[in-house]
């Protein structure tokens, strides 16, 4: 079969690379002189690269995709970030947030800056959303169907069971933040995070991007050697 791929953003390139891998005749079509959409990397100034859009890649790292297109293969390589967040010292003179890979690490500076209790709401918010956002990857990995959102989901517990699972997915980021933390500077921290993924952490639906930063503990954000074109 021969297939046409319009535009060659990130993700229109992983859906050619996969159909080329099947053993499809693909071609990629783009206007522009530079492959990568927004994750690209250009000359913007003469001797300096700048990259367009993102300049760490957080997701896809979960996804397995660079993995299974051995993309380390044709020169990818990625500096961890760790730190993977920070928020500067406020006017009262409280300490920097640092949000390190180590999850103890991160816990004591929320304790210097925020103090214990909200350092070890974040230990346990790290237990808890960790494992579910890993599961979010995982739904994300098949083909779209409540069959393999079930087989997802399957066996993650919650207070109040199912149905208490569901509300909490659905909640908005700022209602997830206010149920685990006191700090505000803590909360803002979070939702500027959550936020990255597009909508405000007012919206519905939004718990999820905020849960998504107990992630980073396993793998941080990336910057790929070379800009993000490189990917």
């Amino acid at each position: 079969m021969r297939v046409v791929v319009v535009g060659s953003g990130h993700n229109a390139l992983v859906a050619a690379c996969y159909l080329a891998r099947d053993g499809h005749a693909v071609e990629v079509l783009e206007r522009d002189e530079v492959l990568g959409g927004a994750v690209s990397t250009v000359e913007r100034f003469p001797g300096h690269l700048v990259d367009r859009g993102s300049s760490a890649h957080i997701m896809i790292r979960h996804t397995g995709i660079i993995e299974e297109l051995e993309l380390e293969r044709f020169g990818l390589r990625y500096i961890d970030c760790d730190p993977w967040g920070f928020t500067p010292a406020d006017a009262a003179g409280r300490p920097p947030l640092v949000f390190h890979r180590d999850v103890e690490a991160t816990c004591a500076s929320i304790a210097a800056a925020c103090g214990t209790a909200d350092a070890d709401a974040y230990r346990r918010f790290v237990a808890v959303w960790g494992p579910r956002s890993a599961r979010v990857m995982r739904a994300f990995g098949g083909a779209p169907g409540p069959g393999h959102l079930v087989r997802s989901f399957w066996g993650l517990d919650a207070e109040g069971g199912g149905s208490a699972l569901s509300r909490e997915f659905l909640q908005s980021g700022d209602a997830l933040l206010d149920s685990w933390f006191r700090d505000e500077r803590l909360k803002a921290s979070l939702a500027w995070f959550g936020a990255q993924s597009g909508p405000p952490m007012s919206e519905p639906g939004t718990a999820p991007m905020v849960g998504f930063a107990a992630l980073m503990h396993t793998l941080p954000p990336g910057r790929a050697v070379g800009g993000s074109g490189a990917l």
